[in-house]
């Protein structure tokens, strides 16, 4: 089933059911077009057994997430990301919201939801790798090692918490990133830390997510666990119109509800349900509603606590000792229908920082050494941007590479071959041009 979302008058998303969703439909509904969608259904409530969608469910995925699992899990000094929403007044009575990020204990963020002091939104957290970690540290890894070994589609995410329906198709950004974290040092990973693009996100109602499109032109998709949010979209003229009237994010408004004139689409996602983002588009997201769920006890996170939760549960049993929360999970994924996209971001960012260079900087700075020049406009990419020249370069080969290995000779392959080598020319021109003109 694919129906159409509309509002204003015009289709702004499609709604499909992840129950008899194909690899197929998918791929023509929303890859190739770069249409975003809600999949209803996407996992189910308890244990299958079937083997199609998420080898998961939202019981025990939600069991897993929720605060004393993770309190037993992590211990209430591990450090997570968050973002915390405080208002305040200007000087002519005016309201305005701000946004605080910064890394948290697990155990302050426990204490922030308790006191409901604030609305703290524990966010972009890497949850996946950081279970995977520890499932390493303890020998808990037979079930991702046998997925990696059955095939790529089958790997399971966050040491037995999920696997990805094969209907989203394949993942490039997931494998590159697992490639690098095997130790391969022939290639450079997106970002300055460990590269990893699968997120966790937990928080109470009122928590919410500005006006952004995801990172280096890759797609997302987002589920959820539990609770409900509502997304914003503009339609694909208003999307167009906004990204290029915000200089492409560098001045975007915090919340489009306030942008006059934009077509918006509000779509509610329920448990079970999955978004589908296109790459490039811009999206809202407020927690809306979520059940309760127990919170550790006050001052008594002791070790024994930790290692019987059960037990710690009784312990504090009233309205104080329980929080609201919206649970998610989220990937940055990106496959061959939007790699020009992703190659076409990237220019776009080192454009952009040519047009702040000049050549008496470069002189000024470093005369003829054009070497130095480059490992400079590298550094400079890498910091404001989160990626360079060898970053999508080594994105490109990986992906070469992969497919000289899975060689068959089908025609296919060789477009895709030819897609690639068609995106590293480009780079390679923009590159030439930024960064090798030294003394001309």
């Amino acid at each position: 089933m694919c129906v159409e979302v509309k509002q204003g008058g015009g289709t702004c998303m499609l709604e499909l059911d992840g129950r008899t969703l194909t690899f197929e439909k998918f791929r023509e509904c929303c890859l190739e077009p770069n249409v975003p969608a809600v999949i209803r259904c996407a996992v189910p409530e308890c244990e299958t057994g079937s083997k199609e969608g998420f080898v998961s469910c939202l019981e025990r995925m939600t069991s897993r997430l929720a605060p004393m699992s993770l309190i037993d899990a992590y211990g209430e000094g591990h450090h997570v990301p968050t973002v915390e929403f405080m208002t305040g007044t200007t000087s002519d009575s005016d309201q305005f919201e701000c946004m605080e990020c910064r890394m948290r204990p697990l155990g302050e963020v426990m204490e922030c939801w308790r006191r409901k002091d604030g609305v703290l939104y524990l966010k972009d957290w890497h949850m996946q790798l950081e279970c995977e970690s520890q499932g390493r540290a303890t020998e808990r890894t037979s079930v991702e090692k046998k997925a990696v070994i059955d095939g790529y589609h089958c790997i399971v995410h966050g040491d037995g918490l999920y696997q990805v329906p094969e209907y989203l198709g394949h993942d490039w950004m997931d494998d590159f990133c697992r490639c690098l974290g095997g130790g391969d040092a022939n290639y450079c990973h997106f970002g300055d830390t460990e590269s990893d693009y699968r997120f966790a996100y937990i928080g109470p109602p009122s928590s919410w997510t500005p006006l952004h499109f995801d990172v280096f032109g890759t797609y997302s998709w987002s589920l959820n666990v539990c609770g409900e949010k509502l997304w914003f979209f503009p339609s694909p003229e208003g999307n167009q119109r906004l990204l290029e009237t915000s200089l492409y994010g560098l001045m975007l408004p915090v919340d489009i509800r306030t942008t006059t004139g934009a077509e918006l689409c509000a779509v509610l996602q329920r448990p079970g349900d999955l978004v589908f983002v296109p790459s490039g588009y811009l999206h809202q997201v407020h927690n809306v509603s979520g059940p309760r769920f127990l919170l550790p006890p006050k001052n008594i996170l002791r070790p024994d606590d930790l290692a019987n939760p059960k037990k710690a549960k009784v312990l504090d049993n009233d309205d104080t000792g329980s929080v609201s929360l919206v649970i998610s999970i989220n990937h940055n994924w990106c496959n061959e229908w939007c790699v020009e996209r992703m190659v076409k971001a990237f220019c776009r960012d080192a454009n952009r920082l040519q047009r702040l260079l000049t050549e008496e900087d470069r002189v000024l700075l470093f005369g003829e050494d054009c070497t130095a020049w480059h490992k400079h406009v590298e550094n400079l990419l890498i910091g404001g941007t989160n990626w360079n020249f060898a970053c999508i370069r080594s994105f490109l080969k990986h992906r070469l590479a992969c497919l000289s290995i899975q060689n068959d000779g089908k025609g296919a392959e060789v477009g895709l071959r030819r897609l690639l080598k068609k995106c590293l020319a480009e780079v390679d021109a923009v590159e030439l041009r930024i960064t090798h003109t030294c003394g001309s």
